[in-house]
């Protein structure tokens, strides 16, 4: 039985843990470390049954003869946790970004440079069915060399970002990390190029003192507690009558004010980059469309023809350049988790475990997708043009 520990137990780790029972190869949750711990153990929860509770990763690696260890903790925390686990050669389940600092891609990549052991980074995009079609039909040359890139990501639950944890900016360090860490890691494995050259821009004109509610709110206020809930359209009455988001209207503590003072991540934000043949890929995403307009994908641009997917659609469209008509795959897979691409991420760290086999979302990736979005926040803030490399 492979013998998992976990740095970190939030809920998107927690649920890639869970999710590695689908595949019916056995494995228990030997050792968790987390602040939380005691709060964890009173939920009771039968997942955790075989686990002991460890106050630091050193001591869970220190005492544990582990099979793989899983990283779900605040993004901050990331690389410094993953860098204790690289002196053990443990193969690695590491959630996203890898790293929220120059600093930090440069540490990651020396240590796990020659790694002996396979990492899974948590990039479900690449991994989904969708992805791995347009990448055969890419690599099948029927549109020929992929010259142009349009991607795009409306993000419908954009709130998330501005209402709870993730609104500490110090922990995060911006939307580029959080969202387009996953689309750049997906078009440079269709493209098969890496970033040469980024320039990028950002916004904040909705969320924050912004203008679709007014401005004066403190940071720490709580929308329970806000005298202006009931006709706030982002608070929950609205939400629930308004938008019909769920079945009644539920306040939550937890819940902070989107148009407080204080917040910094940008609401939307545009990005280019050069790869280094000389391919351009342009890229958008914005963090306050709902409903029907959420979309999420690109358009690749060859001289022979263009492909159109876009994940919430669940299809792939192929033009051909040459002859009229138009070739549609429909992926109606059902409410698979990230499109499908969790459960890929789920297999590949069981065999990353049990057969030492290589990954599809190897560290290499991680590093390289951390780093060319920390260029693009840099081009943002200083309106330059730059170049994707390692700093010195």
């Amino acid at each position: 039985m492979l013998k998992v520990g976990i740095i970190g137990y939030g809920s998107r780790v927690s649920g890639m843990a869970k999710s590695l029972s689908i595949f019916g190869i056995p494995f228990k949750i030997a050792a968790v470390c987390d602040p939380r711990k005691d709060e964890i153990k009173a939920k009771d929860d039968g997942f955790l049954k075989d686990a002991r509770f460890y106050d630091t990763p050193e001591a869970l690696l220190d005492t544990e003869e582990l099979d793989g260890v899983m990283i779900g903790t605040r993004c901050n925390l990331h690389t410094p946790m993953a860098i204790k686990v690289a002196r053990r050669g443990l193969p690695l389940f590491l959630e996203k970004p890898v790293a929220i600092s120059f600093d930090q891609v440069k540490a990651l990549d020396e240590a796990f440079r020659d790694y002996p052991a396979p990492v899974v980074v948590s990039f479900p995009l690449r991994t989904s069915p969708i992805a791995e079609r347009v990448k055969q039909i890419i690599d099948s040359g029927e549109i020929g060399s992929v010259e142009h890139v349009v991607g795009f990501n409306d993000v419908p639950y954009g709130w998330v970002y501005y209402r709870r944890w993730y609104r500490d900016y110090e922990t995060m360090q911006g939307l580029f990390l959080q969202k387009a860490t996953h689309d750049f890691d997906c078009v440079n494995f269709l493209v098969g190029q890496r970033p040469k050259w980024v320039c990028a821009m950002t916004s904040r004109r909705v969320y924050g003192p912004g203008r679709a509610f007014g401005s004066g709110r403190p940071f720490d206020l709580a929308c329970a507690k806000c005298a202006e809930n009931m006709e706030c359209p982002e608070g929950p009455f609205r939400r629930f009558h308004d938008r019909f988001e769920g079945d009644k209207v539920v306040m939550e503590e937890k819940d902070m004010c989107l148009f407080a003072e204080g917040v910094r991540n940008e609401d939307s934000g545009n990005a280019i980059i050069e790869f280094e043949n000389g391919a351009q890929y342009s890229y958008s995403q914005n963090f306050f469309a709902r409903g029907q307009a959420a979309r999420r994908g690109a358009r690749l641009y060859g001289y022979k023809g263009t492909i159109h997917f876009d994940w919430y659609e669940n299809k792939i469209h192929v033009y051909p350049h040459q002859r009229p008509g138009v070739t549609t795959i429909d992926f109606s897979a059902g409410g698979m988790s990230h499109f499908g691409g969790d459960r890929e991420l789920a297999y590949d760290f069981l065999m990353a475990m049990k057969e030492r086999r290589p990954t599809r979302t190897p560290i290499a990736a991680g590093v390289l997708s951390a780093l060319t979005c920390l260029c693009a926040r840099q081009s943002a803030e200083t309106r330059r043009f730059v170049e994707v490399k390692m700093p010195g």
